[in-house]
């Protein structure tokens, strides 16, 4: 099968914007951030819109980005961590997850990137939904890659299994 984009999916910080940047250079794709597109056409942080807004407001948002960014092809697209579970991403995309431990996540963020995460302030509810969401992540994934190891070292693996299958 030829998939039309790359749709990276994962819980919060798990490191989707990271990786979706640097396999977008690696493959001379576009790369586009779902929660950045939000926040630039609302000119809002998601932690206002979640404030402001409410989470259910903000669900609705990503589906409605989602399905505008992918009608375009052959891009890279870091989603959300809810975006999966509350949106339905194009059966035409390579769905790779983005697979870190909890702990591995929370360790990687820095005190600001924590701050700015409204689902992440209580760290309890955190692990839960985490808990939660991971065979959500799972099954909608057609690639799964172990995250809890350096970037440049998983990369590699998206991009060996891209070449292998001959899928973009």
């Amino acid at each position: 099968m030829v998939y039309e984009n790359i749709v990276l999916i994962g819980f919060m910080g798990s490191g989707k914007t990271s990786v979706g940047k640097t396999l977008a250079r690696y493959l001379h794709k576009d790369f586009v951030d779902v929660d950045s597109v939000i926040e630039k056409e609302l000119n809002a942080s998601i932690n206002e819109i979640f404030k402001d807004k409410g989470e259910e407001y903000f669900r609705i948002l990503e589906q409605k980005c989602i399905n505008e960014i992918t009608q375009k092809k052959g891009q890279v697209i870091a989603t959300g961590g809810g975006l999966p579970i509350h949106s339905k991403i194009s059966e035409k995309s390579l769905i790779v997850y983005i697979d870190a431990d909890f702990d591995v996540i929370l360790n990687r963020l820095s005190q600001k990137e924590h701050a700015k995460r409204p689902l992440l302030q209580d760290e309890e509810r955190a692990r839960g939904l985490y808990e939660q969401r991971i065979e959500t992540y799972k099954e909608l994934a057609t690639l799964s890659v172990d995250a809890n190891q350096k970037i440049q070292i998983f990369i590699h693996v998206i991009v060996d299994f891209i070449l292998d299958q001959r899928i973009l």
